[in-house]
């Protein structure tokens, strides 16, 4: 089975805004655990940066993994951010791509690859 255990950049586009930057896993049979730190920017706004703890699942082509707690790591102001669940599939090129969402009907489109 393939294993995602490393560095992934991790870029996601969900409507008015982008989030840049990268998670790191740890995989065990297919029980996921990791962290994912971005910039969030969105339009209009100050970008400001995020990082969510995940748990999941990886069967060696499916993701599906939610976050477990946020931290905002240098907002200028105070933000209320919603735990994000992502959903992906490993392709050919060795991308995980899919979608997110959270419990605000907040959707996205990401893109993972190893660093």
């Amino acid at each position: 089975m393939k294993n995602i255990t490393g560095r992934w950049s991790f870029n996601e586009d969900f409507g008015f805004g982008k989030d840049e930057g990268f998670a790191e896993f740890t995989q065990e049979g297919e029980n996921l655990k990791g962290v994912l730190v971005y910039t969030e920017r969105i339009e209009g706004d100050t970008p400001f940066r995020v990082q969510q703890e995940v748990e999941g699942t990886f069967d060696g082509q499916r993701l599906k993994m939610t976050g477990t707690v946020v931290e905002i790591l240098d907002a200028e102001e105070e933000i209320e951010y919603h735990l994000d669940c992502w959903e992906g599939i490993l392709n050919d090129k060795n991308q995980i791509v899919g979608h997110s969402y959270d419990d605000h009907e907040c959707f996205g489109v990401f893109v993972m690859e190893m660093i």
